[in-house]
């Protein structure tokens, strides 16, 4: 996962702290917050299927009564919470102006940091939800929906730095790659600890790399020049070079 930036927590409604909200909205939000944060912790410490909803009313110090009104079932709760997590790997490092600028070193940098583990985003919360989602069609959808979502950012970066109409199945199979490769480091930080995450993170990037490079050096056009077999064009040796 992407380090996530210090810009302040958004609601499951998408409401970013420090918004101009009436009153009641600002109060409504930052309860809504503290419930998911009860859970987040509840959640991490003993898991998805074990936590009730009367233990997050009783860890946020909301109301069992009016936690229900802001939140009609626990999978809504970890729906605010896949979403907070999931709009921040996207806006991180403004992702999206980057691939609007075409700025091919910052999408580089973000790839690199996709394949890490995110100390603020315990792996076990991950691998709970997608245990959940096996058995919770309700918590599928939610995991489904957030892997779309980035997927589809994924492929808006593979497409700058793997351009062209002939490069449509290529950028759909690293996507698909990346993201699966991505929650087995996941796993592997849970079982085997974070040094050992992070280097297989730093094997993986590189192996992402070497395709990507390979595949740019078959492309002609978009100031990419065909070079000789086992050379890089310009554009992809400063790529290189940058990483």
């Amino acid at each position: 996962m992407v380090k996530k930036e210090k810009l302040g927590r958004e609601t499951g409604y998408g409401i970013r702290h420090g918004a101009s909200l009436p009153r009641d909205g600002r109060q409504a939000a930052q309860r809504r917050e503290k419930i998911i944060e009860a859970a987040r912790k509840l959640f991490i410490d003993n898991g998805f299927h074990a936590t009730g909803v009367a233990q997050i009313a009783k860890e946020s110090g909301i109301a069992v009564g009016q936690l229900y009104r802001d939140f009609a079932s626990k999978e809504e709760i970890i729906a605010a919470i896949a979403a907070q997590d999931t709009n921040e790997v996207l806006n991180s490092d403004d992702i999206e102006r980057s691939v609007a600028d075409r700025d091919e070193s910052a999408l580089w940098r973000w790839l690199e940091e996709f394949f890490k583990p995110d100390p603020e985003c315990p792996s076990v919360l991950i691998a709970d939800i997608v245990v959940e989602a096996s058995r919770n069609p309700k918590v599928a959808g939610i995991f489904g929906g957030c892997h779309d979502r980035v997927r589809a950012r994924l492929l808006g970066v593979l497409e700058v730095l793997v351009p062209g109409d002939a490069m449509v199945a290529a950028r759909d199979t690293m996507a698909d790659m990346t993201l699966m490769v991505s929650l087995g480091i996941l796993q592997h930080d849970l079982i085997r600890g974070r040094e050992e995450a992070y280097h297989l993170a730093g094997v993986a990037f590189a192996s992402l790399r070497e395709q990507i490079l390979a595949l740019r050096n078959q492309h002609v056009g978009d100031g990419h020049e065909r070079v000789e077999k086992g050379g890089l064009c310009s554009v992809c040796s400063g790529a290189l070079a940058d990483g």
